[in-house]
């Protein structure tokens, strides 16, 4: 009996043993099974760690880095639309102490238009050359300085040739920052960053007017070096603040991963890569999971110095770029004609409705004519009194007004872009502003003349999008050249609306508003013949250019 017990505790200890054995080997298999797993997942990660920069600049994410540039961005736009129509509201309150005439005003609004023009190309280049950040930077500085230095003018050519100036490094940001903020956003954000950095422009219609009606009524003035400065003077300084802070902000701000991959190759573009994702992810840089950036080809954008940059923008006057130049060049300069060239004469045209003795049943033309032939009469008439130049109040609240409609539409742009699509909002928009124009003349009624007035301002928010649609369709290496010359031609349309207006509003006004906006809305029709942004870019990247 007892030796089958012990038989029998013997064949259990051996099935105990066995299942300790199989335990053990199934635990080995599971390890091994762990161990391929493990390797399996070290290989994916290795085919992350080589990867082409779009899908690199994808895991970057979107937040508070972009948010950051998205910001900086519009305060460089919003300073260089202060820069750029703030004279108006100062031409009315230096009338009297510059001698100003309608000539005058109109040479004082285009002045800075004029310096933009006349330094795009420059501007573009250099952009191209050294960077978006590099130029932007430098240059806000200097135009804020110039643009002070303005307010100490003592006569009309001072004047002049200091927003001259002011306008020749404000061009350095006017459309290199367009280029900037596009590359700073993946490409199905692009349009949208655009649209919404572009907003901060409407705000200049609304600060603008704002910081005017606090400081140019002021009856007091102070000494300051020994000259004398007054409300008009002043009020110049206010508009120097955005830039000044976006120069800040760009201190901190790295320079544009898309023109580093171009000039400078993978290894310059990825650590602006890893700093986007670390701020965006609340992370540290050394975990951002690319390692190395696969890519198919390089720009030559700074080699060969300016005979290369040369030889590069003669890329843009040949097939297929060309038809996206002539097409985009010409609806900006339509833009900025009727958007730009009208609004620095709307305080002026508002002041003269306001302070009509008139009924409401005449139109604002025939305001503007019995105020030039009031004028002329007074000179005819001999030696007169000493000069007041007064501005109506209400002329402040009606421009801010002006400025929460274009915020509006600016936003709404943002938001409906995506849907409706770019070209269907921008030819939208045009017509719609163009009719508004010519109605705005021959509308009999003071307020319904107002509305249509801004309605027909509100064409400039049709620039954002134009923007938004030539950014894609240009290379890199070309991108910034070609949104400069771009803005140089609708800054040229601003110049040359402005010196039309100007010379033309208090003899033929019903005619030139006729023409502003029949031009404004036919323009549209050259949209129709914009080429698929794939296909301009499968052929430039044929001949070894990038986006």
């Amino acid at each position: 009996m007892s030796q089958d017990n012990d038989h029998s505790s013997s064949e259990r200890s051996l099935e105990r043993l066995n299942e300790v054995r199989a335990f053990i080997e199934a635990s080995k298999r599971s390890a091994e099974k762990l161990d391929e797993m493990q390797a399996d997942a070290e290989k994916s990660l290795g085919k992350l760690n080589e990867v082409v920069f779009e899908d690199a600049f994808e895991i970057t994410g979107h937040g508070k880095f972009n948010h950051l540039v998205l910001l900086t961005c519009g305060m460089i736009m919003l300073n260089v639309s202060m820069e750029s129509v703030g004279m108006s509201y100062v031409i009315t309150a230096a009338e009297c102490e510059l001698g100003l005439t309608s000539e005058h005003k109109g040479l004082v609004n285009a002045a800075a238009f004029i310096g933009i023009i006349s330094t795009s190309f420059l501007w573009g280049y250099l952009g191209d050359r050294c960077g978006r950040r590099a130029v932007m930077l430098p240059a806000m500085v200097a135009s804020s300085a110039f643009s002070i230095a303005s307010s100490f003018s003592t006569n009309v050519w001072m004047l002049l040739v200091l927003r001259f100036f002011t306008g020749c490094l404000v061009s350095a940001s006017s459309a290199t920052v367009y280029a900037y903020l596009g590359e700073m956003h993946t490409s199905s954000r692009r349009a949208a960053a655009i649209a919404w950095g572009s907003a901060f422009i409407s705000f200049s219609f609304m600060i603008l007017p704002g910081l005017a009606w606090l400081i140019i009524p002021g009856k007091w003035s102070f000494l300051l070096f020994g000259f004398h400065m007054v409300p008009w003077r002043v009020f110049i300084w206010s508009w120097c603040a955005p830039g000044l802070v976006a120069a800040v902000a760009l201190l901190w701000l790295p320079e544009s991963p898309r023109y580093l991959l171009a000039s400078s190759g993978p290894e310059k573009a990825l650590p602006i890569l890893a700093k986007m994702y670390a701020y965006n992810k609340n992370s540290r840089e050394a975990n951002y999971p690319v390692e190395r950036i696969v890519t198919g080809s390089l720009d030559t954008s700074k080699s060969g110095g300016f005979v290369g940059a040369i030889k590069n923008f003669s890329l843009l006057f040949r097939p297929p770029l060309l038809r996206c130049v002539f097409i985009s060049h010409t609806l900006m300069f339509a833009i900025f004609m009727l958007s730009s060239g009208l609004y620095v004469w709307v305080p002026d045209i508002l002041n003269s409705m306001l302070r009509s003795t008139s009924g409401d049943s005449i139109t604002i033309c025939q305001i503007i004519h019995d105020k030039f032939e009031s004028a002329r009469n007074l000179t005819l008439s001999g030696p007169q009194g000493p000069c007041h130049s007064e501005v109506a109040v209400r002329v402040f609240p009606i421009s801010m007004g002006m400025g929460a409609v274009f915020a509006v539409t600016y936003l709404a742009i943002g938001v409906f872009i995506g849907r409706i699509g770019r070209k269907t909002l921008y030819s939208s928009i045009m017509v719609v502003c163009g009719f508004a124009t010519v109605g705005a003349a021959f509308v009999p009624q003071g307020g319904a003349a107002t509305a249509l007035l801004i309605l027909a301002l509100c064409s400039g928010c049709a620039a954002s999008i134009l923007a938004a649609i030539a950014v894609d369709v240009f290379p890199t290496c070309l991108r910034a050249m070609a949104m400069c010359v771009m803005y140089m031609v609708g800054r040229t349309g601003a110049a040359v609306g402005s010196n039309l207006l100007g010379a033309t509003l208090d003899m033929h006004c019903q005619l030139a508003f006729s023409v502003f906006g029949i031009f404004s809305a036919g323009s549209t029709l050259l949209i129709i013949f914009w080429p698929k942004p794939e296909r301009i870019r499968e052929e430039m990247e044929q001949r070894g250019l990038s986006y």
